[in-house]
Parts: structure tokens; C-alpha cells; sequence
């Protein structure tokens, strides 16, 4: 893939119907749109840009199925293992990915980056986690910030 393809948007037809899961959707692709506009610039300070983007994609994948995940738990979701797998699978695609670029420092793959977040979150949304429209809710899924929860904290802390 390559910078002039464009990046796939969010469109509502990707709605989980749970707004803390859609809004984190909905930040995958913001994410990946940084992390195209970051390697099409020729500032000065790109490769600062294209880390700090890439530490806070994988600080939100794992935020995000730590969410999906302990949800489904909660809710004796049937396809918890399946669901686990798959995330597992595009976690390590995106680790991959993402030390190709660190070792060959080609700003083609991020580009590749970019569009393989958006890509796989449109089908995954579309197929696997529209299966579990109905058993997540927005009552039934922790809305707190990600940080919260990966840090393990009952509560949020008091700023």
C-alpha cells in the first residue's frame, strides 16, 4: 500500500451500539490518519511524530481489547477465545509492522501502518465484533478512561 491510497473513514454502519467501543473505533482511525499525515510531512521533527503515534497506537490496542476483552468475560461472551486470538493476531501484525520500520526507517511502512489499523478494524468490527451487538451494552461495558483500566484501578483517580 502507499500514501496515495486513501484511508478508509469510520461511517455509522461500524457502530457496535455500545458508545465507549465506538468511540474507541473511532480513535483507530484518527490514529491511523496522524500516522499517514506524520510520514507524508517533511518536518524536521517526523520521526519524533511517527514514535510519539506509534507508542499511543499500541498503548490503545492494548487499552482497547483490555476494554472489549474484559467485557466479553463479564458477559460469558461464547467467542471470548476467538475474539482474544484475533486480537492477539493484529497486535503482533501491528508489532511487526512497526519494527520493520525501525530497523529499515522507510516511511513507506507506516503508510503501511496506517492502512492496515484501518483495514483490519473495518473487517473485524464488520464480522467478529458485530456478533456481539446486544450482549455488550453500554451499561454493561466499563466507560472509564483506558488508563484506568490498564493500570488496574477500581476507581478513578482523583486529579
Amino acid at each position: 500500500m502507499n500514501q496515495t491510497n486513501p484511508l478508509s473513514e469510520w461511517t455509522e454502519d461500524l457502530s457496535v451500539n455500545v458508545d465507549i467501543i465506538d468511540d474507541d473505533h473511532q480513535a483507530f482511525f484518527r490514529l491511523a490518519a496522524l500516522l499517514n499525515d506524520v510520514a507524508s510531512t517533511s518536518d524536521d521533527d517526523q520521526t519524533y511524530l511517527i514514535e510519539t503515534a506509534i507508542n499511543i497506537l499500541e498503548e490503545y490496542i492494548e487499552g482497547h481489547f483490555l476494554r472489549e476483552q474484559k467485557a466479553m468475560a463479564k458477559a460469558d461472551y461464547a467467542y471470548l477465545a476467538e475474539h482474544i486470538a484475533a486480537h492477539d493476531a493484529f497486535a503482533d501484525q501491528v508489532t511487526s509492522t512497526i519494527q520493520d520500520y525501525r530497523k529499515s526507517g522507510e516511511i513507506e511502512r507506516i503508510h503501511t501502518l496506517s492502512h492496515l489499523v484501518v483495514d483490519w478494524l473495518c473487517i473485524h468490527i464488520r464480522g467478529m465484533d458485530a456478533q456481539y451487538k446486544g450482549i455488550l451494552t453500554n451499561e454493561n461495558v466499563d466507560d472509564r478512561p483506558l488508563v484506568y483500566m490498564a493500570a488496574g484501578l477500581d476507581t478513578e483517580l482523583a486529579l
